[in-house]
């Protein structure tokens, strides 16, 4: 019983893997939608609360990408532009806060 408890709770912690890109809804409101746009690849996600934390597997090139993050609320549109440094793509993780007027971007190696 001990071994199919260990199995099942590895089985779990493999597909908890979680996604290589972490957004944070940094913006103080609940949002309608979030785009999030990498070197022609996008994925958008519906109804994020404020301060909601969110995952993408969207591919990185190896070479420097501007990253587009689009989000609406209450009928109004914003959006941010960031450019990654050129070895995001070996990074382990990526995280970004996304608030009016600023972005934060942070790579785990």
């Amino acid at each position: 019983m001990k071994r199919i408890l260990f199995f099942l709770v590895l089985i779990l912690l493999a597909g908890c893997g979680g996604s290589k890109i972490q957004l944070n809804n940094g913006t103080g409101m609940d949002l309608s939608s979030v785009t999030l746009s990498i070197a022609g690849n996008s994925e958008t996600w519906s109804n994020i609360a404020a301060d909601q934390t969110f995952g993408s597997d969207i591919s990185i090139p190896s070479e420097a990408a501007t990253i587009l993050i689009e989000w609406e609320a209450a009928g109004e549109e914003w959006s941010m532009e960031y450019v990654t440094i050129d070895s995001a793509s070996i990074a382990d993780r990526i995280s970004i806060l996304f608030a009016f007027e600023e972005i934060s971007v942070n790579y785990s190696f």
